[in-house]
């Protein structure tokens, strides 16, 4: 059996998913499998993956009907044969010493449930771009402050300092856990997932990049991006929370409540922007005037407020 399975779940970008195989390709730690979810309606990422000269194994399951992301996900878990598993977006790469660094913590201290590492940003050519590197980093908390140390994962999940992807979990956990695949969650499951992944156990943050965030043309829209803060916003405000985190939390939910208002709107959930509005979590001091217009949309004609939210 492999010591750690690659799970990556794909839909309709055989180019991208080539170089996510690729980049696992080119671990400098080589005990492992990759495991590929397809949820692609036509053959080309199959004919791209059999079309690899891999030294390790590669299975491939081809979804038919289309599972979703939760299920492709979960399918992927499931399948995974490894102790750890790491889970890579199709669109994503893993650095070359991704595996070997993420699983030190992990095999050394057997209380630790997930690692992970500093994220590059690239663009869908595969440059790097430095400055949007950086604040990603600082915007989730990854930072030489915080590096190469046990996060405690109840604060970790709440900052979403826990990366989508590039991760490495015990597969044990991973599966104990799973993706939830409902509508209150949407686009937001990988978030929740790291949520519901913090009852498993703490994490470990390594100070060095181990894997690297492609930004494409497929990437969320601004219209996508605020329903994803919707989801996210009820998701944590449902969330229990230690008591000493609570400030933590409803800082989070300050920050999202303006953006889960404007995609409550787009989605039509005119009672959950309500809800947002007159809940105790928006920053109506510090946003009058934003509350005040939200508000308004609210009791406007969808067409005419989605003018306005674009």
């Amino acid at each position: 059996m492999p010591t750690v399975s690659i799970c990556i779940p794909t839909y309709k970008r055989p180019e991208l998913l080539k170089l996510a195989v690729e980049s696992c390709l080119a671990q400098t730690f080589t005990d492992f499998e990759i495991v590929i979810g397809d949820d692609s309606p036509d053959s080309q990422s199959a004919e791209t993956i059999r079309a690899l000269r891999a030294p390790q194994p590669i299975r491939y399951f081809r979804n038919s009907p289309r599972a979703g992301q939760a299920r492709n996900v979960n399918q992927l878990f499931v399948a995974a044969q490894g102790e750890f598993l790491v889970l890579l977006h199709d669109d994503d790469l893993l650095l070359p010493n991704a595996l070997e660094a993420l699983i030190k913590p992990l095999q050394q201290n057997p209380d630790l449930i997930a690692s992970f590492g500093k994220q590059l940003v690239i663009n869908n050519e595969g440059d790097v771009l430095y400055a949007e590197s950086e604040s990603l980093n600082r915007k989730y908390y990854r930072t030489d402050q915080t590096a190469n140390r046990v996060q405690r994962s109840a604060w970790a999940a709440l900052v979403q300092q826990l990366p989508c992807d590039g991760y490495m979990a015990r597969s044990a956990a991973a599966r104990a856990t799973l993706y939830r695949d409902e509508p209150e969650v949407g686009q937001a499951c990988d978030a929740d997932f790291g949520y519901r992944l913090m009852a498993q156990g703490d994490f470990f943050f390594l100070g060095e990049f181990t894997s690297a965030y492609r930004i494409t043309p497929d990437s969320i829209s601004s219209s996508g991006l605020r329903i994803h803060l919707s989801n996210l916003y009820f998701i944590l405000k449902a969330r229990a929370v230690p008591g000493d985190l609570e400030h933590v939390r409803r800082a989070r939910l300050q920050e999202l409540a303006p953006p889960a208002v404007n995609g409550c709107l787009l989605s039509a959930a005119r009672s959950k922007a309500l809800s947002i509005l007159f809940g105790p979590y928006y920053p109506w001091t510090r946003e009058p005037v934003k509350g005040s217009i939200q508000l308004g949309l609210v009791f406007l004609p969808r067409l005419v407020s989605g003018i306005f939210l674009k």
